[in-house]
């Protein structure tokens, strides 16, 4: 069943003293059923954390709908409304930042169970089930943030989020804070939460290999634009979009062993996404370009099993992944990842 459905969602940043705008998010429609964990991926600047965002009401959008159980947020129905209040929650990249300094974790946890207008007998009862749900000793609630490692602060920032039993969480880069032992533990912790209380995720990451251990559908951003989304297997195992390709070779391999062949290199950086060109956004830098690509955005093709590019050029793209290298490829990062041991 459907949870959460974005519909052409546009943000785009107006300059100050003139017409010109920051093309954000460009357009782009998803969903995300109950339960399910759905990855955004791309470069710094594609738009990821400007669509979690707008979706949580920290950013309004510039045009498109969002629905939230068949029903638009906004208006008289949003997420500080009662009817959404606390169904729909955030964790942020960097736990020591969000996190109030001077106010005890116990205080921290209890925060948004006010806002929902919990009783007070019945917060302090839930802030110690969630304490030992994501694993903090019952001695940590009265210290502050400053007091815990960064992998504790991320469990706490965790912990606020989950305790209103939200049926969707928006993670915004929750591992790449930490260090490789405190990630696979993040990690660990997400799928025991998830299991247990049935939330849906919507993991903002560049982190790949983490996203393709976590994640059952993956969408792929490029200057606010989809580019790929689909089953985060057959994404990973046959790519067939060039930025997709590209993303996928460049990743970091975490031991020697590793090393693979570099099949695609998508060359310069990603331009400015002020007053974009027509098109694809990915025309300066792709190798398979051919002038239509400069003159409009590429249709959605779908491929199949729920797996849909926007490339005219596919085809060829997933000719040059290799998909049998990749599946494998990542199969033994992931493994790493989860096992820092084996690095």
């Amino acid at each position: 069943m459907t949870l959460l459905e974005v519909r052409d969602l546009v943000k785009h940043f107006p300059i100050g003293g003139s017409r010109r705008r920051v093309q954000a998010v460009n357009g782009i429609s998803f969903s995300i059923a109950r339960g399910e964990t759905v990855a955004l991926v791309g470069e710094s600047g594609s738009g990821k954390t400007t669509v979690g965002r707008c979706l949580l009401g920290l950013v309004p959008p510039t045009s498109g709908t969002i629905l939230f159980e068949g029903k638009p947020v906004g208006g008289a129905f949003n997420v500080r409304s009662p009817g959404l209040r606390g169904r729909m929650q955030m964790v942020f990249q960097e736990p020591a930042e969000c996190l109030n300094p001077r106010h005890r974790v116990a205080d921290i946890l209890a925060e948004p169970l006010i806002y929902v207008g919990m009783a007070r007998a019945d917060r302090d009862k839930r802030v110690v089930e969630v304490a030992q749900q994501i694993g903090l000793h019952p001695a940590m609630l009265d210290k502050l943030p400053s007091q815990l490692s960064a992998g504790l602060q991320q469990r706490v920032g965790i912990g606020r989020a989950i305790i209103t039993r939200p049926d969707l969480v928006v993670f915004d880069e929750p591992t790449s804070a930490l260090d490789p032992t405190a990630r696979a533990e993040i990690v660990e912790l997400l799928q025991e939460l998830q299991a247990d209380l049935g939330t849906a995720y919507l993991f903002i990451s560049h982190d790949l290999s983490t996203v393709r251990f976590l994640s059952d559908r993956v969408i792929v951003l490029y200057l606010g634009s989809i580019v790929e989304d689909g089953p985060a297997e057959r994404l990973f195992a046959e790519p067939s979009h060039p930025y997709s390709l590209g993303l996928l070779a460049s990743v970091l391999l975490p031991h020697p062993s590793l090393k693979t062949e570099t099949r695609l290199a998508l060359a310069g950086e990603i331009p400015s996404p002020i007053d974009l060109p027509p098109g694809c956004p990915l025309a300066g830098r792709c190798p398979f370009v051919e002038d239509r690509c400069r003159i409009a955005f590429p249709p959605r093709i779908a491929i199949d099993g729920g797996h849909d590019v926007f490339c005219v050029n596919h085809q060829k793209v997933t000719a040059l992944g290799g998909a049998t290298d990749n599946a494998a490829r990542f199969q033994e990062i992931v493994a790493r990842v989860l096992d820092p041991a084996r690095a």
